[in-house]
């Protein structure tokens, strides 16, 4: 009987024996992040990669930016810290997970912060450079979208001075953007001087744009500065001849605002031929080719070739559009007479 016993005590003892190896052939990791600014990571995640044997483990950080993980095969392991976008912000490689007590790694970003800076401060000063460019961009995004706004709101006072602060942050594309924007500010706060002079400085940062030689010439022909604003949408017409209608009709309509119906004609003829399906260029087409009409000795007018024709192609294009009342008026006119001295009225 005590033989018995005493086996089957030692069949346990080996069956406990085999367990356990497998059960305590795994380890553990713990520790704390804390940032830069001596906060905690909260909700951070702690990346521990494997390296001997693919695998990858996470965990997240709590409140006051501890962390742990337990029943981690036993290796070497990569230790990575990021924040809760998934940015990485620092990393460890080589940490042994060992049986026993979790192997303790720390993230104390300031306390790197500072060795890096000690030990390598050609990197320390390549991050002090970015720091600046990323609060320099801050400050021209804010600065920018204030000026945004205060466009939409029609208030350009305050969309000068935003863009003005946003212009010595800007470089590069950005430099043109804010220049682009500050010129367009200035020419509706009708500080048209000073829209032609950024203009000018849009267009020698970026001279294969033609949007901006067409902006110009807008400028100009507020000015009333006619035959500037022709040379700059002629120049926007030639370096972008797939927009050049749109250059054309600006052309055209300046044009006729300004009597010069033969100028006015010849533009708006090629805007047309270049987008036949732009019922205010028709328009405006008829009206610069009705300006070049004759009289006839019986009080008809005696239009150019082409003038009916254009007015009533607007009516077939827009019905209802903003000039169909004028067109309609134009084409009855056109083809009827028009009293050419006035007649004193018969007393009844």
């Amino acid at each position: 009987m005590f033989r018995m016993r005493t086996l089957g005590l030692a069949i346990t003892l080996v069956l406990l024996a085999a367990a356990l190896p497998a059960f305590a052939q795994t380890g553990g990791i713990v520790g704390k992040a804390m940032l830069q600014d001596g906060t905690p990571c909260v909700k951070c995640i702690i990346v521990i990669d494997r390296q001997e044997i693919k695998g990858t483990y996470t965990v997240k950080t709590d409140k006051k930016g501890g962390y742990t993980y337990i029943g981690l095969p036993l290796g070497n392991y990569k230790v990575t810290l990021e924040n809760p976008e998934g940015k990485v912000l620092y990393n460890f490689n080589g940490k042994h997970i060992g049986m026993g007590d979790p192997t303790e790694v720390n993230f104390d970003l300031k306390q790197e912060a500072a060795i890096q800076q000690k030990e390598h401060p050609e990197i320390a000063k390549q991050a002090e450079e970015q720091l600046k460019e990323q609060k320099q961009s801050a400050n021209l995004m804010q600065y920018f979208n204030q000026g945004q706004a205060a466009m939409t709101a029609k208030n350009y006072p305050d969309a000068i001075a935003a863009f003005e602060q946003a212009l010595p942050l800007a470089t590069g594309k950005n430099q043109v953007i804010v220049l682009q924007s500050l010129a367009d500010a200035y020419h509706k706060a009708r500080q048209d001087d000073k829209a032609v002079e950024t203009y000018q400085k849009v267009i020698a940062a970026d001279p294969t744009n033609a949007d901006y030689h067409n902006n110009l010439g807008s400028v100009y022909a507020d000015m009333r500065k006619i035959p500037e604003a022709q040379a700059e949408f002629q120049k926007a017409a030639e370096m972008n001849p797939t927009g050049a209608s749109r250059y054309y009709f600006n052309l055209g309509v300046i044009m006729v605002n300004s009597n010069n119906m033969d100028a006015a004609a010849e533009a708006l003829k090629k805007c047309t031929d270049l987008d036949p399906k732009n019922a205010d260029a028709f328009y405006w087409y008829g009206m610069a080719l009705l300006g070049k009409a004759q009289f006839k000795p019986d009080g008809t007018i005696l239009p150019v070739a082409g003038t009916v024709e254009a007015f009533q192609t607007y009516l077939q294009l827009a019905p209802s559009g903003q000039y169909a009342t004028q067109a309609q008026a134009s084409v009855a006119t056109l083809q009827g007479k028009v009293e050419t001295e006035y007649k004193k009225p018969k007393k009844k």
